[in-house]
């Protein structure tokens, strides 16, 4: 019996492509950040929220330009034929707040022929001096 082949639809190194994406969100590269996306490529984040197109390409710019001061580092964990799974650590200064805010998330990047065609992001934020110890899910 013949045994079947995965087609692999990832760039050639997963866990470089990782690293050069931090590289791209620590520029704070919004050209380089857009690229790398089919044209009918979605990003979904949060409560069912979605972006496509040109607000899918437009949106890193718009984040850099808001969170100037953003320090950010990403991590590799996985990969499979298609998909790509990282996870970030992150903080920036809210210009309109002057608070420093933190966040820790992860992504799903889903490839058709190498490039992304669909994300996922979920993350968590918090701002400087809350205490994690009081906002957490028990079953207490």
């Amino acid at each position: 019996m013949a045994q079947a082949t995965k087609q692999s639809h990832l760039p050639d190194d997963p866990i470089k492509w990782v690293s050069d994406l931090e590289a791209i969100w620590k520029a704070h590269d919004g050209v380089r950040a857009a690229e790398g996306y089919t044209d009918d490529a979605v990003l979904h984040w949060s409560g069912n929220q979605s972006q496509t197109g040109a607000a899918l390409r437009e949106r890193p710019a718009k984040w850099f330009a808001f969170a100037t001061d953003l320090q950010i580092d990403k991590t590799y964990i996985a990969h499979t034929d298609n998909c790509i799974v990282t996870t970030w650590d992150s903080n920036y200064t809210d210009p309109g707040k002057g608070t420093r805010v933190f966040e820790r998330g992860i992504e799903y990047f889903y490839f058709r022929d190498g490039e992304v065609y669909e994300q996922h992001a979920w993350q968590s934020s918090w701002t400087e001096g809350e205490s994690a110890g009081t906002a957490y899910f028990s079953t207490d």
